[in-house]
């Protein structure tokens, strides 16, 4: 509940408050009866000037008094604050969000971003996928994702109705970019138990997070300190391999791209070996770098006689309509 609607919510109780209080006291001091008495009691409040609905003695001017000072101190900060709601656009903003609920609830098959910190801004910059759905507890970062076009839901992760909010039961896979350990740990860990089927990538910090991201369900665990080291140590070792790498997975000056593909049950090229099954001729140049059969073997750099079959995934390097015409020849 933002502020705005705390404000209108009890500058509605401070008007009812001062409407109940007259009228009882219409009642009480001057005996009249209750429609007299919220009439008078409306008319009051309103100042229009209308006539009472009947002669007032000496208490019942003194409630008038107090009924009108009332309006006037508190009931002017109430319709202040109820005007400011109406014309300040938070029912635009209101609908808006109701409106990116719904957009929400119709998603499935999606990815969830948990943290639009300096990781999940990197995570987002490398995935191109209108149906992400970004959750972020800091409005401010939240509203500046949104305005970039992505789906935000604001709130703690942690908590099981948030996740909710996002999908997480119709998703497919997590990203969990927040700095936290023991947030990412709660926050894999309910994810796992709402949707056993979810692929979880989280974010690692602190030594030995690894392995507790691992035991609450997390399947991969990125650890930036230990990438950032091993890249800086590769640069004194390996330059030209890492200025490669970073042209492959980065750049624009190359359009090279590395993509994973899986051969269908029903693909053509089951049984075919590589050489069989003419993939570099017939996509333009696309290289099998390696294969993962489905009982985990993984084989670099396959040679020609090597034998397809289904399930197996293919690690691809080449352009993007190499790539493309690939994963139409393994469907």
């Amino acid at each position: 509940m933002t502020d705005s609607i705390r404000r209108v919510i009890l500058a509605t109780i401070v008007l009812v408050a001062i409407m109940v209080t007259g009228t009882i006291g219409y009642i009480t001091i001057e005996g009249l009866k209750l429609l007299d008495a919220l009439w008078m009691t409306i008319i009051t409040m309103s100042t229009v000037g209308f006539a009472e609905a009947t002669p007032l003695d000496a208490p019942g001017r003194i409630l008038t008094m107090g009924i009108i000072i009332s309006t006037l101190l508190v009931g002017g900060y109430a319709l202040g604050n109820i005007s400011a709601f109406l014309i300040g656009g938070e029912i635009g903003n209101i609908l808006r969000g109701r409106r990116l609920e719904r957009n929400i609830e119709r998603l499935s098959q999606h990815t969830i971003l948990v943290g639009y910190g300096r990781v999940g801004r990197e995570a987002v910059s490398n995935w191109q996928d209108p149906q992400l759905v970004i959750i972020e507890r800091d409005p401010t970062i939240a509203t500046e994702a949104r305005e970039l076009g992505f789906h935000v839901v604001v709130g703690d992760a942690t908590h099981d109705a948030v996740l909710h909010k996002a999908g997480i039961e119709r998703a497919t896979s997590l990203m969990i970019a927040t700095g936290g350990v023991a947030d990412n740990v709660l926050i894999a860990l309910t994810a796992r138990e709402l949707n056993p089927h979810l692929f979880i990538a989280a974010r690692g910090d602190e030594p030995g997070s690894d392995s507790k991201l691992r035991r609450a369900g997390a399947d991969r665990v990125v650890l930036p300190n230990e990438i950032g080291g091993r890249r800086l140590a590769a640069f004194l070792k390996q330059p030209a391999v890492v200025d490669f790498l970073d042209l492959v997975m980065h750049g624009d000056e190359l359009s090279l791209r590395l993509q994973e593909v899986q051969v269908s049950d029903t693909c053509r090229l089951v049984g075919k070996t590589l050489e069989e099954s003419k993939i570099r001729r017939e996509s333009g140049g696309a290289l099998v770098m390696s294969v993962r059969r489905r009982d985990g073997e993984h084989i670099v750099a396959p040679s020609s006689d090597f034998r397809l079959e289904a399930g197996d995934l293919l690690i691809i390097l080449g352009t993007d309509e190499a790539l493309e015409k690939v994963r139409r020849m393994v469907e």
